[in-house]
């Protein structure tokens, strides 16, 4: 079976479906990622066959294009607000990439297209080359189709396909519902490779905090925010790791007691921390929640805001606004047990859901036999 993994730039958006698509590969099928910008390199470095289907793609200025300047969406965005802002910059990578992703695809025939749930174009070359598709998820809650509602107008490309089953990586009780065309699939973060220092791997002399903001925000409002977040809680006695995803060197002359690394794999670092502060992207939520730390939520734009209010509400984590009095008064709950029941009753129910190997198997079942190619 050849399947067509579509997929928007961004970390975000490709590590997500990298899980699936070796569990394809290592079925026995063909795999072949469609992308751009950074994407196309994250998919090459997790050892997938990636084409580039808009050279010159820049997932950052596309972003800015729509209004992302700093943070994410801005000094104090609104839930409102960074939902708009993601329709409109998920409907213009879209529209730059469907071209391409429809050329690769009639030059490849798949026999089935796996599309991020935010990227159209993988439902509308489905639909053009009348082939199954299937969703899969990248945001955390699934709220893929009312966004695709909301973008389908705008993007005015024709029938989108229906896919004949949708792929969400949240458990249950976090919304995740099964029904009839969903299938639960476990998920196995995957945060790239790195290598990382054997002091990793030891045990803490004191609580250990993981920090992050993600890819997005930094690298569109500069590392200043993270510098902020050290500041605050530099003065407990913590151990504090931070994954800045650039160099650390921009973050300034840091105190003994952190240790940052321009690429740490998150999976490598939680089983050894207590905490996790972050901005509430969906990958590094559900690495957090698949390793049954308690987090500290600090939501910038797009699906964060609903993300954090979720997995909150589930008792795993606090939401906390940027300033320094909440993120210390949010990690001194973190710190003293609050939400270790319900992260470990999640990493729990994580542990028990399909794997994508599982789910690799099944969809296997559910597509009509290839043809020859």
């Amino acid at each position: 079976m050849r399947v067509l993994v579509a997929a928007s730039p961004g970390t975000g958006h490709v590590f997500p479906v990298v899980p699936l698509s070796w569990a394809l590969r290592s079925n026995g099928h063909d795999v072949l990622v469609a992308t751009a910008g950074d994407g196309v390199q994250r998919a090459a470095s997790a050892g997938l066959t990636a084409v580039d289907v808009a050279p010159g793609l820049d997932m950052y200025e596309v972003a800015r294009s729509v209004g992302l300047t700093t943070g994410g969406w801005g000094p104090h965005p609104t839930p409102a607000l960074a939902r708009e802002r993601a329709v409109q910059l998920f409907t213009r990578v879209s529209e730059l990439m469907l071209a391409g992703t429809e050329r690769v695809a009639r030059r490849w025939r798949p026999d089935v297209v796996v599309y991020g749930e935010l990227h159209c174009a993988g439902a509308v070359v489905a639909a053009r080359l009348e082939v199954p598709a299937v969703e899969h998820a990248i945001g955390l809650v699934g709220d893929g189709a009312a966004f695709v509602a909301e973008i389908w107008p705008r993007l005015a490309a024709g029938p989108a396909a229906d896919p004949v089953a949708i792929i969400r990586t949240a458990p249950p009780s976090l919304g995740s519902e099964p029904a009839a065309g969903r299938w639960i699939m476990r998920p196995v973060p995957y945060n790239g490779g790195a290598v990382v220092p054997e002091e990793l791997l030891d045990p803490p002399t004191q609580p250990r905090v993981l920090l992050t903001m993600g890819t997005v925000a930094p690298r569109l409002g500069g590392v200043g925010m993270v510098r902020d977040l050290i500041d605050a809680v530099v003065a407990e006695p913590l151990e504090i790791l931070v994954a800045l995803g650039s160099d650390p060197v921009e973050l300034g002359t840091l105190p003994d007691s952190v240790r940052a690394y321009r690429w740490l794999p998150l999976t490598a670092a939680l089983p050894n921390c207590s905490v996790m502060i972050h901005h509430g992207g969906a990958g590094t939520t559900l690495s957090a929640l698949a390793a049954g730390v308690a987090q500290v939520i600090v939501p910038q734009g797009a699906d964060q805001f609903l993300n954090a209010a979720t997995v909150s509400q589930r008792g795993c984590a606090v939401t906390a606004d940027p300033s320094p009095a909440a993120i210390r008064a949010g990690l001194g709950r973190a710190l003293s047990g609050e939400f270790d029941e319900a992260a470990q009753e999640v990493r729990d129910e994580i542990a028990l859901l399909a794997t994508p190997a599982d789910i690799a198997a099944r969809l296997a079942e559910h597509i009509p036999t290839p043809v020859l190619h």
